[in-house]
């Protein structure tokens, strides 16, 4: 793509060439200098200051020439700035008058507890002496927090008596790097993605065409947190980059209500909204039905969902609720992207319907897919991410091989493209692992995301991460998957998040599920039966352990991702305070004499009684649940046993009586008296030289 083919593709205007988005505001500013492109509301939702081209020229200017009297000359490398500031106008600005100064922005916020002053104190120690841009009422945190950091600070305040310059006055080159997308991370070195203005420009292009955006019609409105990739590139750059309206609302506006998100969708006449799936199903459960009426969703062409994986159940939910408010299916726009790809890599196609695809789930975590007809407890649905954009090759790739996959295979995503980061900022060793690696067949080279997922029918389905798959016995399991079980167990457990990750002990995977839970919980045993009833009946495993932990335990990334790995490191290091700890083997240890005992019960296998007897021990002794606990009417899965123990029962019982039966037999006999009746009626029909188990 030419340089000027990001200029004209939406502007009929004067000639010249776009290196950056500052050559694009620039004949903006000439051209529309009265024309509204940025509406800000306020933090506490009560008023929106509206910025035309003209005034946001003015603010970049002032900011650019500012870091321009303060930044390193002569230095082999590009200077640095740290934006340290809440969402809105001043942190916009800045990081367009960075761009413009030609300095590269790291976006970051002003931390609120110890870890994020320590991600913030690991960026500044990473960057060398970075200016730190903020204001008067962030500053006396950050001095105290990192008076002892080589830092140059730059005030917002300070720049708003130089004078203004026209944009055009500042050069940029298309090589340059923009910005440092420092990842969200969830323990250890955090990782700076380097991005450059031809990424931008590149992947600006491939989200206009994939949304259908266009200047003189397209009005986004967006809470997403421009520290992040989908609230920067997608809100904070799209709009500049196409010509058209973007209203920004505080992330906490919409934590506090996720009703004031499509509130100021309705009044903005927003063409464009989206976020990721949580949101989607916060709005679900928080929205009263009393309020509908306030809504009108009509105006909505692009409702985008991505940065975390799509949950079928969650879009159903959230078109029935809001279909009455004039929500139009065609407008779910589901994408998948990352920030070592700028920003997006697909998305369904504009004004298309998005697809989903119904799969066996026990084929599906062995790596192979196979579309189902009928929904059952063993199918799976999974949404579409729809279409990689043409500029950019997505392979699916055997993540130890190295080899290109067929469709229908699970693998490893690998893309490459003019999107794609150049690597890791001072990281040599990250960008070797994960970038410029070679696929057979391919002059190119490739970087490889760690995201799991397969084509079918031209279409790019996600599975999971590679780095966070859980690996009980064999099969892969996907946390995020267990974590919405869990949810859905506990609909009353309001704003307690959960979190799912397995632990090597002893020679075997184990599936670890941490819950938080309000302090005034009690009942753990009828949670822990909740939640592994649960889990085994649409899984088929269960959690060898559970942790009660309090509110607030499991942290989240700025762009609302679960800390997994900060949690499980925690679990390891044995620094989790829990309320309470279910520990399979300790229980199982527990009831082992009761156990040895009940093995010697005997078996009638033609007298119903004498059998349900004999499942419900075998059931106690092998989940360790007290006989009192156990009924013949109960499910098996609530009882703890998953389908792997269901399967050494029906071993036992051939073993002991020769008596087969298939493993189906345990789904539509799910309960010890169902499965009982089974085995008598299969006995009364099957000859004594048959039952004899020596034959």
């Amino acid at each position: 793509m030419g340089k000027s083919t990001h200029l004209f593709h939406n502007r009929d205007l004067i000639q010249c060439e776009a290196n950056s988005l500052i050559d694009l505001l620039a004949v903006d500013a000439y051209n529309k200098p009265d024309q509204e492109v940025f509406h800000f509301v306020d933090d506490k939702g009560e008023s929106v200051e509206v910025f035309d081209y003209q005034t946001l020229s003015n603010s970049i200017s002032r900011i650019a020439k500012a870091l321009q009297q303060i930044q390193q000359r002569n230095v082999e490398h590009q200077d640095q700035a740290l934006i340290v500031l809440p969402q809105g106008v001043d942190f916009v600005t800045s990081f367009y008058g960075c761009m413009a100064a030609g300095i590269i922005a790291v976006p970051s916020f002003p931390p609120k507890n110890q870890l994020q002053i320590e991600r913030l104190q690991y960026a500044i120690e990473d960057l060398g002496k970075p200016i730190v841009i903020t204001n008067k009422t962030v500053l006396p945190l950050l001095e105290e927090q990192l008076a002892h950091l080589p830092i140059r600070w730059l005030l917002i305040e300070e720049s708003e008596t130089i004078a203004p310059q026209p944009l055009y006055n500042f050069k940029t080159n298309e090589q340059d790097i923009a910005l440092l997308q420092y990842s969200s991370g969830t323990t250890g070195k955090p990782k700076g993605v380097i991005i450059t203005n031809q990424n931008i420009l590149d992947n600006s292009e491939l989200i206009r065409q994939s949304f259908g955006h266009q200047e003189d019609k397209t009005r986004m409105m967006l809470w997403l947190p421009p520290h992040h990739d989908m609230g920067l590139v997608g809100g904070v750059m799209q709009g500049v980059y196409t010509g058209y309206p973007t209203m920004l609302m505080p992330t906490d506006l919409f934590l506090r209500s996720q009703f004031r998100w499509l509130k100021a969708v309705t009044d903005f006449k927003a063409t464009t909204t989206g976020a990721p799936n949580f949101a989607f199903d916060l709005a679900v459960k928080n929205i009263r039905d009393s309020r509908l009426a306030e809504l009108d969703l009509s105006s909505l062409q692009n409702l985008f969902c991505g940065a975390e994986p799509i949950n079928a159940q969650t879009v159903n939910q959230f078109f029935d609720k809001f279909a009455q408010c004039g929500l139009k299916p065609e407008a779910f726009l589901p994408c998948y992207g990352m920030a070592e790809a700028t920003l997006m890599v697909s998305g369904k196609p504009h004004s298309q319907q998005y697809k989903q695809l119904c799969v066996d789930e026990p084929l599906l975590k062995r790596g192979m897919v196979k579309a189902v007809d009928t929904p059952s407890t063993h199918s799976q649905w999974l949404v579409s991410s729809g279409k990689v954009h043409d500029s950019i090759q997505a392979k699916i790739v055997d993540p130890n091989t190295h080899i290109a996959l067929a469709d229908g295979q699970v693998g490893e995503i690998w893309l490459q493209g003019n999107s794609i980061s150049p690597g890791y900022w001072q990281d040599k060793e990250r960008t070797d692992a994960n970038f410029g690696l070679t696929l057979a067949g391919h002059s190119e080279t490739f970087h490889r995301t760690g995201d799991l997922g397969f084509y079918h029918k031209g279409e790019l389905y996600i599975t999971g991460r590679l780095k966070e798959v859980i690996i009980i016995r064999g099969a892969n399991f996907y946390p995020q998957d267990l974590e919405f079980e869990a949810s859905q167990a506990f609909p009353e457990l309001k704003n307690c998040r959960s979190a799912a990750f397995s632990v090597a002990e002893r020679g075997k995977e184990l599936l670890v599920m941490a819950l938080e839970v309000p302090r005034n919980v009690t009942q753990f045993d009828n949670y822990i039966k909740i939640l592994n009833g649960r889990l085994i009946e649409r899984f088929g495993i269960k959690a060898d352990k559970i942790l009660f932990l309090p509110r607030k335990t499991i942290k989240i990334t700025s762009s609302g991702k679960l800390q997994r790995v900060a949690i499980k490191q925690a679990y390891e290091q044995e620094s989790l305070q829990a309320y309470y700890q279910f520990n399979l083997d300790v229980q199982n240890d527990d009831n082992q004499q009761s156990r040895q005992e009940d093995t010697q019960t005997e078996l009638d296998i033609s007298d119903v009684a004498s059998v349900e007897h004999w499942l419900v021990c075998k059931v106690h002794e092998l989940t360790g649940v007290a006989m009192a606990q156990i009924s013949p009417k109960d499910s098996l899965a609530n009882v703890g046993l998953d389908s792997v123990l269901a399967m050494e029962i029906l071993f036992k019982l051939e073993q002991l009586t020769g008596i087969y039966l298939a493993p189906d037999v345990l789904y539509s006999c799910n309960t010890p008296h169902l499965l009982a009746k089974q085995i008598t009626n299969v006995a009364s029909k099957t000859s004594k030289t048959e039952l004899d188990p020596t034959c």
